[in-house]
């Protein structure tokens, strides 16, 4: 079964403001090639940080994702 990581550019790739702590599925074996989020952000491995913890600001999207189908949870009425 796989795992629910946390995914944020590296430091010093991307500003502060846009090192958010995404949510991806990790695969079974080893690594891609890119961390496709759960908001649909793609984060090349390359230039990714890799935790099996949140650290930072989390993306709102990606909290609002249920298991990166993609589709929003839908809000308050």
């Amino acid at each position: 079964m796989s795992a629910t990581v946390a995914v944020r550019f590296a430091f010093g790739v991307v500003g502060e403001s846009r090192r958010q702590a995404h949510l991806a599925t990790a695969p079974d074996t080893g690594i891609p090639d890119r961390w496709r989020t759960f908001c649909g952000l793609e984060i090349p491995a390359s230039l990714a940080e890799v935790s099996a913890r949140p650290a930072g600001m989390p993306c709102m999207r990606c909290l609002g994702t249920p298991g990166g189908t993609g589709r929003l949870l839908p809000g308050p009425a």
